[in-house]
């Protein structure tokens, strides 16, 4: 799924050099500061079942109206591929803190079926402007670390909670947007890198408010989680977000801007090495590895047309050396006098 959009990524990046002519799909977009940079939600993906699920069929928020498809090919529906419309809204260069996006009250069907994608790792895959999310996340030394295949996940599992295998749900989300100003002297920013931060928060209303996840007057109440013009980091969180019948899941997030000097035609390079950390040789030995599998696979079959021929031409040169009583008999016991009862 991912890697579908990586062509298509790395074949926008070589006719984006080109200023004569765009392909439909590939024409870069010029956003104006204010204007909404539209953010879609596709089938989330796991290694472990290779099962594409959609996005909506577990308790997460909805945009209003409901979910809307985007425009989809043939490719896109064979390959597994649902891209929808989502509920976050993204302007360009407009920081967002902590904003609440919906209240969701787990019933027992509901949390069964969280808990179930998350123990089979299900990973979330959004997307702007054709980008892919990359994934933060911490590195075994405790570092923000990016990747830039598979989405990110839905959740995690409480390794300590021994066979109860406890699930916390990812209920908020730092969404990093880089940006670039063309070069051209063209006015706006285009979208040049795109990556999220998912956490697990136990959010508690101020002054213990109980809101019922409809009325408008939820939305601008206060949280306890959150800092007031801050951006939400891992040391803020005093308690991970569990899945069980009844909990209410508040869900929130985050959006952050930062200026990236890559420009638009070189956005997808990173995703080709993992921000450096594929060497380029592992292109090349898969390049290699490839060629050597077609041409392997090509003597096989040019060693099979070869024998068969070789025997038919053996089978004409026995007819043609044979007498004429003999080719008679063998005329006999052809065709249709062969088809016994």
């Amino acid at each position: 799924m991912t890697k579908s959009l990586i062509k298509s990524g790395v074949l926008a990046g070589l006719l984006g050099a080109a200023s004569a002519f765009y392909m439909p799909g590939v024409k870069p977009l010029t956003f104006q500061e204010g204007d909404e940079v539209p953010m879609k939600v596709n089938a989330m993906t796991s290694i472990h079942t290779q099962l594409p699920k959609d996005y909506y069929r577990l308790p997460f928020c909805q945009p209003e109206g409901g979910p809307r498809m985007a425009s989809e090919n043939l490719g896109e529906f064979l390959t597994g591929n649902k891209v929808q419309s989502s509920a976050y809204t993204i302007n360009m260069m407009r920081e967002v803190y902590c904003q609440i996006l919906c209240q969701i009250q787990l019933t027992k069907l509901e949390a069964r079926n969280l808990k179930m994608h998350i123990r089979y790792g299900y990973h979330n895959n959004w997307i702007i402007d054709n980008l892919p999310s990359a994934s933060v996340g911490l590195s075994d030394a405790g570092e923000k670390q990016k990747h830039y295949a598979g989405g990110f996940p839905i959740g995690f599992v409480d390794a300590a909670s021994g066979e109860k295998r406890d699930a916390y749900v990812y209920n908020h989300v730092n969404i990093n947007v880089e940006y670039h100003k063309p070069a051209t002297g063209e006015e706006g920013y285009r979208v040049v890198g795109f990556a999220v931060e998912p956490m697990s928060v136990q959010h508690q209303f101020l002054g213990g408010y109980d809101w019922d996840g409809t009325s408008v007057e939820g939305y601008t109440k206060g949280l306890e989680s959150c800092r007031s013009g801050v951006h939400m980091d891992r040391s803020q969180i005093q308690a991970n977000q569990i899945v069980e019948e009844g909990q209410k899941v508040i869900y929130t997030y985050d959006v952050v801007w930062r200026e990236s000097g890559v420009a638009w035609s070189s956005r997808w390079d990173v995703y080709l090495s993992e921000d450096h950390m594929i060497p380029a040789q592992v292109h090349w030995y898969s390049i290699t590895n490839s060629i050597l599998v077609v041409l392997f696979l090509s003597l096989l079959i040019v060693s099979i047309l070869v024998r068969n021929l070789r025997r038919d031409i053996a089978g004409y040169n026995a007819v043609a050396a044979l007498t004429e009583e003999e080719k008679e008999e063998e005329m006999d016991e052809t065709g249709w006098k062969l088809v016994h009862a």
